[in-house]
């Protein structure tokens, strides 16, 4: 039994793992894209948007100065008090059907003779113009927002390129004309400009003019409902220099991941991994002469008050203790074992329990006695001290303590790296998913990390055979243990009670093989007694 609670706990875990590793994904999935709906670029103004100027002042070091203007007419009696331009730090765009993302950097945000304030994220950094304390006259208005934008060193080995989304999202709101001037360093050709609108290619749709190293656009207003982009393709070396935009953070917390993933599996093959199973030995007596709670503990029986009842089951077929019935649940314990050389044979368990039954006299009635709980709490640490570091090995939870620790760690630091911090390079990004998977690498060898000792396996092995045989023994066999020793039936039984095996045990006995004992009180015993106990 054991053996299988203990599989089950351990499928348990690994099904909540499993479900996890779907879940996990989705739940970052949905704060990805709910953080994405609301750091894309956008303007949100109370009114229409009559004139939106973007300028591109294109360095050689693959940076441009950008000048957006934008006019607005405020109306009569309005309280209007400004706008609000959000810009990513992330930009997207399609290329070949699929999407790229680079990272950039955005430095020097301000308004042009205008009060604002910045509002900076992991994803984008915005710039709020105007306050609730100012009002702006009714009439054209006309704010201008600069920064340096920065697209970072040209990774293509075979071209350069200059990659801008002009437009994404304006929150609804209507932009009457957008203009759109590129001033590059040095002069291009028409054949590589191109104006996508999401993924569709709409350079046709587009009127605009090359004057040497110059682009002027205007993109009508039915084009804005979705992204629009200019993509430029230039001669290898167009672009010099430039900055690396990736930082090191991400990399060494997924790098560190998969290390702890393998650190994790090295010590459970020194410290989890288990030993030789035994064979179920067939056993008519308690192995090792450990009491019933100790074998109900090796079993896995949780329940410290039911170990409990059992001992004080014990002692009774011991001749240490009589348990007679006074009153319906209502039952007297009596000490008859007064002898102090009785106390060396008991088990320490059976003297906990023996020295608190009767540390005010010879009798006890369990449902008047309020302080007789507190032997719970002295069996439960009993049993550790004698049984669970002969049976468990401690050194193996010990570890599994720790890869615990360092499983927790590796979530809080995968999480903050893939929401957060995202400094990873796109092309490193299955660093991302290999780390995640290391994870729960991580987490399979926490759970599977606990292990029993060698003695551990043994004394397994013949509890294991103990409870076989109680379960499946023969009568005849039964008789001819009972004309070898007349108290066989009372010694057995409270280990038959935490063997969970109590039933088929009894119903192997007749009345004329037990006479000491009444039959009908034996349900008491198993179950009233634990409530008496418990109340």
């Amino acid at each position: 039994m054991i053996k299988k609670k203990n599989r089950l706990y351990t499928t348990i875990f690994l099904v909540i793992w499993i479900v996890l590793l779907i879940f996990i994904p989705l739940g970052v999935s949905i704060v990805e894209n709910n953080k994405l709906k609301n750091n894309v670029s956008y303007i949100s103004s109370e009114f229409d948007i009559e004139d939106y100027n973007i300028i591109l002042d294109v360095d050689k070091d693959n940076k441009i100065d950008v000048t957006e203007q934008f006019t607005i007419n405020i109306p009569n009696g309005n309280q209007f008090n400004g706008i609000y331009k959000s810009i990513p730090l992330w930009q997207k765009y399609y290329e070949d059907n699929k999407e790229v993302k680079k990272k950039v950097k955005i430095t020097n945000l301000r308004a042009i003779g205008e009060k604002f304030v910045l509002n900076n994220s992991s994803d984008s950094i915005g710039i709020r113009i105007g306050s609730n304390r100012t009002v702006t006259n009714p009439g054209l208005h006309t704010y201008t927002i600069k920064y340096r934008y920065d697209m970072g060193i040209d990774l293509n080995s075979s071209l350069d390129e200059l990659v801008y989304n002009v437009f994404d999202n304006y929150d609804s709101t209507t932009i009457n004309n957008l203009n759109i001037t590129v001033n590059m360093p040095e002069k291009i050709e028409n054949d590589n400009i191109k104006f996508l609108k999401g993924e569709q290619d709409i350079t046709n749709k587009v009127n605009y003019e090359i004057n040497e190293r110059t682009i002027t656009a205007v993109v009508s207003n039915y084009l804005l409902d979705e992204s629009i982009t200019i993509k430029m393709l230039l001669p290898d070396g167009y672009f010099v220099g430039g900055t690396y935009n990736y930082g090191a953070i991400c990399l060494i917390i997924c790098i560190s991941v998969v290390i702890i993933s393998i650190i994790s599996f090295i010590l459970w093959t020194k410290h989890g991994k288990d030993y030789d199973k035994k064979c179920k030995t067939v056993e008519f007596y308690p192995p090792e002469d450990l009491d019933s709670a100790q074998i109900g503990y090796i079993y896995g029986e949780k329940s410290i008050k039911k170990l409990t009842s059992s001992l004080i089951i014990g002692l009774a077929s011991k001749g240490y203790v009589e348990i007679k019935e006074i009153a319906k649940n209502k039952y007297k314990i009596t000490n008859i074992g007064k002898n102090k050389s009785n106390l060396k044979k008991m088990s320490i368990t059976e003297q906990i329990v023996y020295l608190e039954l009767f540390k005010n006299g010879d009798t006890n009635i369990l449902s008047e006695d309020k302080t007789f709980s507190r032997v719970f709490n002295k069996i439960s640490n009993a049993l550790e001290s004698t049984i669970d570091k002969k049976v468990n090995d401690i050194k193996a939870r010990k570890m599994m303590n720790i890869i615990f620790v360092l499983l927790i760690l590796s979530i809080i630091a995968w999480l903050v790296a893939y929401i957060y911090i995202k400094d990873l390079d796109p092309s490193l990004n299955w660093l991302y998913a290999l780390s995640f998977i290391s994870i729960f690498i991580t987490g399979f060898f926490s759970i599977i990390m606990e292990r029993k000792t060698a003695y551990g396996e043994m004394i397994i092995a013949k509890v294991m055979g103990f409870r076989n045989y109680l379960d499946i023994a023969e009568k005849d066999q039964i008789e001819m243990l009972t004309e070898e020793n007349a108290n066989y039936f009372y010694d057995i039984l409270p280990y038959a009670y935490v063997l969970n095996v109590s039933k088929n045990w009894i119903e192997k006995f007749d009345k004329k093989n037990v006479p000491n004992l009444d039959l009908s009180a034996i349900d008491y015993y198993e179950n009233d007694l634990f409530m008496i106990i418990n109340e």
